[in-house]
This record gives C-alpha cells, structure tokens and sequence, in this order.
C-alpha cells in the first residue's frame, strides 16, 4: 500500500509555498482540537468516576482503596459512591438517591458531604457533621487528608455494617 500526498498547486512558487503553509496550519489545528476534545471527554469520565482528584495528590493504593470501598458500598448496600478532590472551588454535581458523595476542597478548607436519604435516616446528621469536623477540618491544616479519607470511609462502612447486622452504636 503506498501512501500519496496530495500534490498543492499554485501560479507561482510564491502561492505554492502560501498554501502548502495554509494546509499545514489546517491539519495543526485539527490535530490541536481532537487533542483539547479529547482532554475534555478524560475529563468528564474522570469527574463521573469512583473518584477524582485533581489536586493529584492521592497515591495508587489510596485510590485503589477508594474504588475498593465504592466496590463493597454498592455490593453490601446498594449504594454507589463518588470522592472528589478538588484544588479550588467546586460545584457537587446531579447525585442520584443512592450516591454518597464526599466532596474536598482541602486548599480553602471546604468539605461536603451528601448521604443518600436512606443512609443519611441510619447514620444520622450528627454522624455527617462529626466527620467532618473531626476527621476532615483538622486534616487539611495537618495536609493528612488521604489518609483521613480512608478513615472516614472505614468508619461509614462500619457503622453501616452494624446497623446491617442489627446492632446499636453503643453495642460497639
């Protein structure tokens, strides 16, 4: 299989050079586009996965244990899970009624937390906002909030097992 390029036409060598220059400009900028589109699409898949971090600060086996945390949520309880990490500001997207949702901005100290209704009922809001000033608030001075993640995350589960298996707070 051989290969032809197009051959580019022109009135002089002048125009020649021109237009092999415009289409080179063309094929560049269709190449810059698919690549910016393509950013986009990894993007958003990243923002809808399991969890997201774009401060790049988690390590492989924390978000391994994220994704294993989200794995057991939904294979125990029927529930999805999203974490994101964020380096500023952040919005909470659409949540459906089975989606914890544990939001972090650690560099200006902003922290959400969404409990479906079912588990927001067994855990309680005292639960939520225990969590979050105890565990997250003073890890992000600390800069120790990967690890507090996945102790939160151990706690929820917990708890959650325990009220599965019929057990009270108090019987811990």
């Amino acid at each position: 299989m051989r290969i032809t390029i197009p051959k580019v036409h022109g009135e002089s060598p002048k125009e020649k050079a021109i237009r092999s220059i415009a289409l080179l400009l063309v094929f560049a900028a269709v190449i810059w586009a698919f690549t910016k589109n393509n950013e986009r699409v990894v993007e958003r898949l990243n923002q809808e996965a399991a969890v997201y971090d774009e401060t790049k600060t988690l390590d492989k086996a924390q978000k391994k244990f994220i994704i294993s945390f989200t794995r057991s949520l939904k294979s125990e309880f029927g529930m999805d899970s999203k974490i994101q990490i964020y380096g500023g500001d952040f919005v909470v997207p659409d949540l459906d009624s089975k989606t914890l949702y544990i939001g972090l901005a650690p560099a200006i100290d902003v922290v959400e937390i969404r409990f479906p209704p079912m588990m927001r009922q067994a855990l309680g809001d005292d639960f939520i906002k225990q969590i979050t000033e105890e565990n997250f608030l003073p890890s992000f001075k600390y800069n120790d909030w990967p690890q507090e993640i996945q102790v939160v995350l151990v706690r929820i589960y917990d708890k959650l097992t325990q009220l599965n298996e019929g057990k009270t707070p108090v019987e811990q």
